[in-house]
């Protein structure tokens, strides 16, 4: 049958003029038919056939729609390549599905053309298509069409057809990118509530509602490990001379930056905690007493040598007592591990301050310890 039998001033693909079986030629004229008069009835909604042959990779029209045609600008002829042109971004959306509904694979224009044979290949295998692909025309005009199609595949003659169905989806693909970019601000926006929650506004550090939180956490997990941690619990020493002599706010940008001084010092998972005013405690995850005593000095010195406040031409100087206790050799619980560190700390500052204590134990005669036996082992040099 003669392409001018059927429908015709508009034909320009291959099948009806091509040496094809009858049976490819009726059903591809039988279609064009039925999708020339649904185009016709002026329906929001644009039918096509889309043909390719294997081996080669050319893919034309056998009909496009009319309104297709009038939305891209131009002519029939250049249909299959203006289309291909216009296309900036396909989405499929899969059976496989997430927490927020059908899974979507997105590719862009080149990640399209780079993946035809895989993208032709999956179409075959699914009998089937379905896609969402975003188009920007030659006046730069964007929209999104919807597309879906069917397949049937004619091995005599080597042809693939896809029957299919355009319809436009911009007002739904806006919507949903708008309700995706609102989702995406309101997971920033409990992002940054949750580290607010456990974060201290000065120092930046956690604050002691993390602290409680992770101890538990933390006493549970080394418990069933049988792993040690020890905890620091540090003291600023004559904070308030720093407060007479510069004033509230920067007595606050002083411990600004003895907490990052801290932060500097520690490596993950260790992490420091602002406990309330110029106290601090750190957190020290499978490290052994002598571990913790030996960062904790470190922490000391460098503060001690820093010179805080320079930008601002104060050129403020502070030092620190420290107090250690280890799990689970000092302590077991929560309340006890702080109170013990705490207790250490007092003890530097008993004896002179700027110094380091951990706690020990001393028992005779097989006597069972008590908090009444706790010695503290200081620096020399307090």
């Amino acid at each position: 049958m003669e392409a001018g039998d059927c429908i015709a001033k508009r034909y320009y693909g291959r099948i009806l003029n091509g040496d094809y079986s009858d049976l490819l030629k009726d059903r591809t004229t039988d279609c064009i038919h039925r999708f020339a008069k649904f185009d016709e009835m002026g329906i929001p909604t644009m039918p096509y056939i889309s043909a390719w042959q294997e081996p080669e990779k050319a893919i034309w029209y056998e009909f496009i729609s009319q309104q297709l045609i009038q939305l891209l600008g131009c002519h029939y002829e250049d249909a299959p390549q203006c289309f291909r042109s216009c296309v900036q971004e396909q989405r499929k959306y899969t059976s496989k599905t997430t927490i927020d509904g059908l899974r979507q694979e997105i590719l862009k224009n080149n990640e399209v053309e780079g993946q035809k044979k895989e993208l032709r290949e999956e179409v075959l295998a699914q009998g089937m298509h379905e896609a969402v692909y975003k188009l920007v025309t030659a006046d730069q005009s964007a929209f999104w069409i919807k597309d879906q199609a069917i397949l049937e595949s004619y091995p005599s003659d080597g042809i693939h057809l896809s029957l299919g169905n355009l319809t436009v989806v911009t007002k739904e693909m806006e919507a949903e990118e708008k309700l995706k970019e609102t989702q995406k601000s309101l997971r920033k926006s409990e992002q940054k509530y949750r580290e607010q929650a456990i974060h201290d506004n000065l120092t930046n550090l956690y604050n002691t509602r993390y602290l409680y939180q992770s101890l538990s956490n933390l006493i549970n997990e080394h418990a069933l490990k049988r792993k040690p941690f020890s905890l620091i619990f540090m003291d600023m020493d004559n904070f308030k001379k720093v407060v007479d002599a510069n004033g509230h706010l920067n007595a606050s940008r002083t411990l600004q930056e003895v907490a990052a001084t801290i932060q500097k010092a520690l490596s993950s998972p260790a992490y420091g905690v602002a406990y309330g005013g110029d106290e601090f405690v750190l957190v020290l995850p499978g490290q052994k007493k002598q571990q913790a005593i030996n960062l904790a000095d470190a922490i000391r010195l460098r503060i001690k040598e820093t010179v805080y406040l320079k930008k601002l031409g104060l050129n403020v100087c502070v030092s620190a007592s420290f107090g250690v206790a280890t799990f689970p050799d000092d302590a077991t619980t929560l309340t006890d591990l702080l109170a013990l560190a705490d207790q250490a700390m007092f003890s530097v500052k008993a004896k002179g301050k700027d110094s380091v204590c951990g706690i020990s134990w001393s028992s005779s005669n097989g006597a069972s310890r008590s908090p009444e036996n706790v010695t503290y082992d200081c620096n020399d040099d307090v």
